[in-house]
């Protein structure tokens, strides 16, 4: 079965965003140093954790809404997204205050950021995929531009990278409120639709939470088990190994507009899974040649020890090919309870995998532990959706 021209656009954009983020990286690396980079690196992995949360799943609620036919309801996720912000924000900026919180403003201020680009951004991703990818490439170019102007001005900082990211987020929310006209109403909001909505999105949210620590517990708990230095070399493999996955994210975003249709053909999962591996393969091929001279390039000799992490966290960045395309598919299909029950799976020996062994083999052991923790996830979902639909077919 052939793909459909959404799909190829979405890689061609998610191409450039590659170039980008490739680029985004070696500032960021080159200009913040190893232990600063560290220190970026947790500061990120906490936002993304607590945005999850505080977004309360409701940006991929939208596709089982959509999917139950229920289009009217988007100007009520746009008052809901715009109500969560402000709270995170009040409430975030009060729990600082009493506790005086190391960087706890900006891991506020950008929770508050990043949990209405989230819930946006998954009501573009549903209605129009081309144009949130073109949104996507234009953000990644003018973040490049930032970064390269504190780069090359002898300007930059933590804070200053930080402040750059904040900025890009407020014109991404910008300028998806402007091309798809969103604007929040409580006209069709009621008690009923209110309780539907985040019962819906609090399963929703559990499921994005897992995730989100499956993705970041390594580099958490090797902050807190190691050094800023070791840290700083596993983001540079994590770095890595997210814009090895952009194939896969591709589809996945096109597939959370299909899955959301009644009509959706369940072999175009396989078709996207096939494609992706196979680029995958290319990609490690093309890694274990060039990987040391791409490292030495980009970011310097002092991040050479990056270079086994990220051959390591590669060959797992397969399996988690499975749960990438079919996420959406479980979302959409309102199956969101087995799908928490295989990442809870995953999380809990990805935690156990990097206690036992971070303190023997240090950022190694780290991408060990989440090399198996991706086997299973994707495994688990491929072996539920694949008797899902030999049920369908047979």
């Amino acid at each position: 079965m052939s793909l459909r021209r959404d799909y190829w656009i979405a890689i061609g954009c998610k191409a450039i965003v590659i170039l980008t983020e490739l680029l985004i990286t070696i500032f960021i690396n080159r200009g913040l140093g190893v232990a600063c980079k560290g220190d970026y690196a947790y500061i990120m992995k906490v936002v993304e954790v607590l945005y999850i949360f505080c977004s309360l799943g409701l940006g991929q609620a939208y596709a089982t809404f959509r999917k139950k036919g229920e289009n009217e309801f988007r100007e009520i996720f746009v008052f809901l997204g715009l109500l969560q912000s402000a709270l995170v924000l009040l409430i975030g900026a009060f729990i600082v205050h009493i506790f005086s919180i190391n960087k706890g403003i900006v891991i506020v201020v950008l929770t508050s950021l990043s949990v209405l680009k989230f819930i946006f951004s998954m009501i573009a991703v549903i209605e129009r995929n081309v144009l949130r990818n073109i949104i996507q490439v234009t953000i990644n170019v003018l973040y490049v531009i930032l970064l390269a102007t504190l780069y090359f001005t002898n300007s930059f900082s933590l804070n200053f990278v930080l402040t750059c990211y904040g900025l890009m987020e407020i014109t991404r929310i910008l300028l998806i409120c402007f091309l798809y006209r969103l604007k929040p109403s409580v006209k069709c909001l009621n008690l009923i639709t209110f309780r539907q909505i985040y019962r819906t999105g609090f399963i929703t949210m559990i499921l994005m939470l897992l995730v989100s620590l499956n993705y970041s517990v390594d580099t958490v708990m090797i902050r807190k088990m190691s050094t800023a230095y070791s840290t700083g070399i596993y983001s540079v493999g994590v770095n890595f190994s997210s814009m090895f996955l952009m194939i896969p994210d591709a589809f996945k975003d096109v597939l959370f507009g299909d899955a959301s249709k009644k009509n959706f053909d369940s072999h175009l999962a396989y078709t996207a899974i096939k494609i992706s591996i196979g680029i995958s393969i290319i990609g490690i091929l093309g890694w274990l040649v060039f990987g040391k001279f791409i490292i030495t390039l980009l970011y310097g000799k002092e991040y050479l020890n990056s270079y086994l992490v990220t051959t390591i966290l590669f060959f797992g960045c397969i399996s988690l090919t499975f749960f990438k395309i079919l996420q959406p598919i479980f979302i959409a299909d309102g199956n969101q309870v087995n799908a928490c029950i295989y990442l809870s799976i995953s999380v809990i020996i990805n935690i156990i995998a990097n206690y036992l062994l971070i303190p023997h083999m240090d950022f190694i052991g780290a991408s060990i532990a989440s090399v198996i923790s991706y086997s299973i996830c994707g495994g688990l979902f491929l072996i539920k959706y694949r008797l899902k639909t030999m049920k369908e077919f047979s």
